[in-house]
């Protein structure tokens, strides 16, 4: 069964930036790897963060807009219904319900507030939900494609 994954935004838009350490992310993607959910939340996050004035310098607006068909047309969408626990940063809450919405198995996120938060860590635990950077979600994303 593949891995069913919420990816935060900020990893879509290093992917944007050409960042060498999260291109496997959309190459996994791409290959049909895990299972991507998303929420009308997260898309539109992705879609106001690439068009702000100091991104849309250094982003290519035909990738951006091709990323976005991707993602609308390859994820499992959710309704955003739950209201996530609480962490320290207010702005990762649509990431947090949509993982627990969509059932996802993983957040992948640069994000080191959401990552390093021992509580929030728990509390998604409780939902069976690992929070991980790109390294260690690939390096899960190898194991569970061997077993």
């Amino acid at each position: 069964m593949k891995l069913r994954v919420v990816i935060d935004t900020n990893i879509w838009i290093r992917i944007l930036l050409k960042g060498r350490v999260t291109l496997p992310v959309l190459e996994a993607f791409n290959a049909d790897k895990f299972q991507l959910i998303m929420s009308s939340p997260l898309m539109d996050e992705f879609h106001e963060v690439w068009n702000r004035p100091r991104l849309r310098k250094q982003i290519d607006p035909n990738q951006a807009n091709r990323l976005e068909q991707q993602l609308r047309h390859r994820a499992v969408w959710v309704e955003v219904e739950t209201i996530p626990p609480n962490c320290r940063d207010p702005k990762d809450l649509p990431v947090l319900a949509t993982a627990i919405d969509g059932s996802a198995n993983v957040i992948v996120s640069g994000d080191n507030d959401l990552r390093d938060d021992d509580g929030l860590r728990e509390a998604m635990a409780i939902h069976q939900i690992r929070l991980l950077g790109v390294n260690s979600f690939l390096a899960s994303l190898d194991t569970s494609l061997e077993s």
